[in-house]
């Protein structure tokens, strides 16, 4: 959905609950009549504007994240040791045969990890709790890729299993579960976590 879509979804639902919106230009509305409400109005639009501000910061922390996700996968060392990798059988993402493989091949998983916040790994003994909300979005957007076509359910799945391997709070857990099923059931290839379970 673009900035017009969403702007104009936005208004439509402000026109059902009859709340018109302030926008410092409707004074030919007579929205406002009280002369003294100029202060309040302008006081909101200040705080609409930093909150903006800060959001579109860390959206476009995201963006670039988004365009640099796993750029040492493409370079040296970690592009050798992959092409070898890749030699091997694939093992399913979580099973004994997976953390096997994490093992054998330590020295691309230090690497690899040391060079991306979006690992738990990375903070060492902090783990989850040496990210930022930037690191998480990235986290949970990588482990629900590696399937294809995957439906929330999974999404869940692999999310409780990061729980328990990271050891990570049973809240933080659930807000990416939600994220999940919020954002991520209108796709084609998602489905409600409820549908799942029927």
């Amino acid at each position: 959905m673009d900035k017009k879509e969403t702007i104009e979804k936005y208004l439509k639902q402000s026109q059902k609950e009859n709340q018109p919106i302030i926008n410092g230009y409707d004074n030919d509305k007579n929205i406002v009549s009280d002369p003294s409400a100029v202060k309040t109005i302008n006081n909101i639009l200040e705080h609409k504007k930093k909150v903006k501000d800060r959001m579109l910061f860390l959206a476009k922390e995201i963006i670039k994240r988004a365009e640099e996700h796993d750029d040492s996968k493409l370079k040296q060392p970690e592009i050798n040791w992959l092409i070898e990798m890749d030699k091997e059988p694939k093992v399913e993402y979580g099973t004994p045969e997976y953390f096997e493989k994490i093992k054998r091949w330590d020295k691309f998983f230090k690497h690899h990890y040391k060079n991306n916040k979006h690992h738990p790994a990375h903070y060492n003994e902090q783990g989850v709790y040496g990210m930022t909300i930037v690191d998480l979005v990235e986290m949970m957007c990588d482990v629900i890729s590696y399937i294809k076509e995957l439906h929330v359910y999974q999404a869940s799945k692999i999310i409780k299993e990061q729980k328990e391997r990271f050891d990570i709070d049973e809240g933080i857990a659930q807000i990416l579960i939600n994220t999940l099923n919020y954002y991520f059931t209108w796709v084609g290839d998602f489905k409600p976590l409820s549908d799942e379970k029927k």
